[in-house]
């Protein structure tokens, strides 16, 4: 008599060490290590443009500071968005974004947000950490946990958003409409996944300065400059 094969076992997916991940970030296209990489077409601007090849959430640890990084795209708005996370002993942690004037953190637009964890939030839409090491089977989003949350997942976030004036907010195509500068006044660009990186990086060093009680202005790098021309929208 044949012998009864042992029944299948589906096992969760174990997904490889977080080392493996790397993605172009920088302005100038070098590589990162990342934590996640989203793709979420509910938000992500449709037509073609510089934000075609662009995740719609990339959450990273940076090397730097060991502070939590993430760049989300708006659900709403399809801008790009930046956000670092301090840990309880920062002093900033807790503060609410409209008490945060007066400190010298330089970065683009100005703070706008500061919240806890969303740890009800879908971890593809949430500004909270990477904390998932399996996954189910079949899952196809870049996922590992980040570093920063073995350290504090009561992280409290501090962020910055790219729908200010002179950038580039795209919309669905049969809205779209072509920015014209005014006189004297630079053309708007949109700010890309490389550029929000880079202002990551620059907010990370900043609020490391305040953590060490120095003069956030002496760490700041700099405005991230725009490297590459980009094409108005419509054309």
């Amino acid at each position: 008599m044949p012998r009864k094969k042992p029944p299948t076992i589906t096992l969760p997916v174990v997904l490889a060490p977080a080392t493996d991940l790397v993605r172009p970030m920088t302005v100038t296209g070098d590589l990162v290590r990342v934590d996640a990489i989203y793709h979420v077409p509910a938000v992500h601007p449709s037509g073609d443009g510089p934000w075609t090849n662009e995740a719609d959430k990339v959450a990273w640890t940076d090397p730097l500071t060991s502070y939590g990084c993430i760049i989300r795209r708006s659900p709403n708005g399809r801008f790009l968005a930046g956000y670092v996370s301090v840990p309880p002993s920062h002093p900033l942690y807790g503060r609410d974004v409209h008490t945060l004037t007066g400190l010298g953190i330089a970065i683009h637009g100005g703070l706008n947000y500061s919240a806890t964890c969303e740890h009800q939030e879908r971890e593809e839409y949430s500004v909270c950490h990477v904390v998932k090491r399996i996954v189910p089977e079949g899952f196809q989003q870049r996922v590992y946990a980040n570093e920063a949350a073995d350290v504090h997942d009561d992280a409290w976030w501090l962020g910055f958003s790219c729908d200010k004036p002179g950038d580039i907010i795209p919309v669905p195509s049969s809205n779209r409409t072509r920015h014209v500068p005014l006189p004297g006044i630079e053309a708007p660009t949109y700010k890309t996944e490389g550029f929000v990186h880079d202002e990551c990086v620059r907010l990370a060093l900043q609020l490391k300065a305040i953590e060490e009680d120095r003069d956030p202005r002496e760490a700041d790098p700099g405005p991230t400059p725009m490297r590459r021309p980009v094409r108005e929208l419509g054309k």
